[in-house]
Formats: C-alpha cells, sequence, structure tokens
C-alpha cells in the first residue's frame, strides 16, 4: 500500500491523546501514524472493510469533517464475500487464481473496491503475475506452501543441541515450519 496507516483519519478523541509538544508548538496528528499501539489493528479492520465491501472513506470532498469510520460509516453489501476470497495480512496482499483471466478478475475488483475507498496501492512494491512469490515467511506456488529457502539454511546452521535448554531453543525454532516437516511431533518427543 502507498501510505499505510496515513490513509486513516484520526478522530478528535485520537487527535488529542496523540498529540506532542515541540519547541514550535502543540501538534495533533490529522491522519493516523506510525508507532501507535492499536495503529495495526485499525489498519487492519480498515482493509478488511475495503475487502468486504462494508464501510466506507467518506469522499475527498468531505476529508475537512472528521468522523469516525468505524462508527459513522455505513455497510452497501453486507454479506458479500471478500474481492480475493481470504484475509489479508495488514498491507500485504496475496491474489491467486487457477488461470490468467481469472487472476485479472481478482486484481480488477481488487483494484475498485480500493478505488472506492480511496487506497493507493504502490506499483514500486508490487509484483504481477508470478508463478511463485515469498508471502509472510513461505514460498507460494500453484503447488501449494513451502518452506522459504533462506530460513531453512539459518535452521541448517544451527549448532546441534548439547543441552536441554539448547533443545527446547531448538524444537521452537523448528515449531514455525512443523507443517512442513512429516511426523515432526513424533521426533520432538524422542
Amino acid at each position: 500500500m502507498a501510505s499505510g496507516f496515513w490513509v486513516v483519519s484520526m478522530t478528535d478523541r485520537a487527535r488529542a491523546i496523540s498529540a506532542f509538544i515541540t519547541p514550535f508548538g502543540l501538534f495533533e496528528w490529522n491522519r493516523m501514524p506510525f508507532g501507535l499501539r492499536n495503529a495495526p489493528q485499525i489498519y487492519q479492520r480498515l482493509i478488511d472493510n475495503a475487502l468486504y465491501g462494508f464501510l466506507r472513506i467518506p469522499t475527498v470532498a468531505d476529508q475537512n469533517t472528521l468522523t469516525d469510520l468505524f462508527e459513522e460509516g455505513h455497510s452497501e453489501e453486507a454479506g458479500e464475500p471478500s474481492v480475493l476470497g481470504r484475509r489479508s495480512y495488514i498491507d500485504d496482499i496475496l491474489v491467486t487464481a487457477g488461470s490468467w483471466d481469472l487472476l485479472c478478475d481478482r486484481v480488477k475488483a481488487l483494484l475498485e473496491a480500493y478505488d472506492k475507498w480511496n487506497i493507493c496501492i504502490s506499483v514500486a512494491k508490487s509484483f504481477w503475475g508470478l508463478k511463485k512469490v515469498d508471502y509472510l515467511g513461505h514460498r507460494v506456488s500453484d503447488e501449494g506452501l513451502e518452506a522459504h529457502p533462506k530460513d531453512l539454511s539459518a535452521l541448517t546452521d544451527l549448532p546441534f543441541p548439547r543441552t536441554l535448554r539448547a533443545m527446547q531453543s531448538f524444537l521452537g525454532s523448528l515449531n514455525y515450519y512443523g507443517r512442513f516437516i512429516e511426523d515432526m511431533a513424533i521426533y520432538a518427543s524422542v
């Protein structure tokens, strides 16, 4: 996404709480800044609402009036499935399809939903039409999920555990990739 959290307008209460003082005076955020504790949750909710066709951001003409997006919004097509068929993770969105035409249709639906919500996608950060992509620590392809090779090399380079604590640490490191290791629970229990 382009500008990420800055898409979200701050409410009057949030502006007052997040205000800060400098030698030049008191300043309040008009847009949600990075670093606020609840910012990722609020942004994820905004993206989910855009993908599922729920609440909408006010148009550019209404930007001078501050409204609480989640209290003042309205549902247009409540109950619609996501334009992607699944959720995104913060600003990481993966669009998959079995054919090129279906992929184009899904990307078009995504772009239309984001246009309706005034959300911009960064073209420089985007990858289009790839057979394999690295996504959230995994390699995703039409064959399914694979463990990311870079992370696997880090695991294979770990020293052999010689103490109980080192073994627990080693097993904890393997836990994330447990789904890719057949009979992992049996090996870990031995």
